[in-house]
């Protein structure tokens, strides 16, 4: 019922597009509680609603999001999850359900790269991403302890599908490379993690979806302050208020 639904409302699957039939036979699967058709169900009422509409209007859009998301819909977790960390649509900003519900759609597809990024994004900061939460009891806040082995997990596999998540695993590589060796990574002999991190930097700076995002990689300035700290030639390490002077080893410039 939900497929042949969403054929004919859209015109899908060589189907002949009738929206209101479409409709009817969508209906006909959420009077059973079927997750799919509620969600989209969902879709169909948000994707027409404006500023004009209804509170009511948008309540019963949020109600049926709901309750496909608790019915076991990963899609719909996903997006509640959304909604939950923006605070829109809504929705009061809440991280510790937006934490659970992009937690439950990934492990609901393993493959839902929006709840990756979410909760490699959550990982990467830590509870440093939640200081502006208006929550002010402790039972209220997440407290979220960072870790880069997760925040990389989950960021390579939303960067693998979006391009422009790509700069959000680059900081996730420097973070975790900075983590396992305490900022020394140079001194690592067979071992540089920096072509891994220009290629998602790369990538997510070439992406198509970038194009007028202003969002600052972390990574450029933290190599910048490595280098700074040694010497090109000799790799004799400068003071910090040594730079770029001539060695006194090899009057090399750093």
């Amino acid at each position: 019922e939900t497929i042949l639904g969403r054929g004919m409302m859209y015109g899908y699957f060589g189907i002949k597009k009738q929206e209101r039939t479409g409709l009817e036979w969508i209906n006909k699967a959420v009077a059973k509680d079927y997750p799919a058709a509620i969600f989209e169900l969902f879709n169909f009422r948000s994707s027409a609603l404006t500023s004009l509409s209804s509170t009511m209007a948008h309540e019963e859009c949020n109600n049926l999001l709901l309750k496909a998301a608790n019915l076991g819909h990963g899609q719909a977790n996903s997006r509640l999850a959304m909604r939950y960390l923006g605070g829109d649509n809504g929705f009061e900003k809440d991280r510790v359900k937006g934490y659970f519900r992009a937690s439950v759609a990934f492990a609901l597809d393993g493959t839902d790269y929006s709840a990756a990024q979410m909760l490699g994004l959550m990982y990467l900061h830590g509870s440093e991403l939640l200081e502006e939460s208006k929550f002010s009891q402790e039972s209220e806040f997440l407290d979220l302890e960072a870790s880069p082995y997760l925040a990389c997990y989950y960021m390579n596999i939303a960067a693998n599908v979006v391009d422009v998540y790509g700069g959000q695993y680059s900081n996730a590589l420097f973070s975790l490379d900075k983590h396992l060796h305490n900022g020394d990574y140079c001194e690592v002999p067979g071992y540089n993690v920096l072509p891994a991190v220009f290629f998602w930097a790369s990538k997510y700076r070439d992406s198509d979806m970038n194009k007028g995002c202003k969002m600052e990689l972390e990574v450029p300035k933290e190599i910048e302050k490595l280098g700074q700290r040694f010497c090109s030639s000799c790799g004799r390490e400068a003071q910090a208020d040594e730079k770029f002077k001539q060695c006194s080893m090899c009057r090399g410039q750093w």
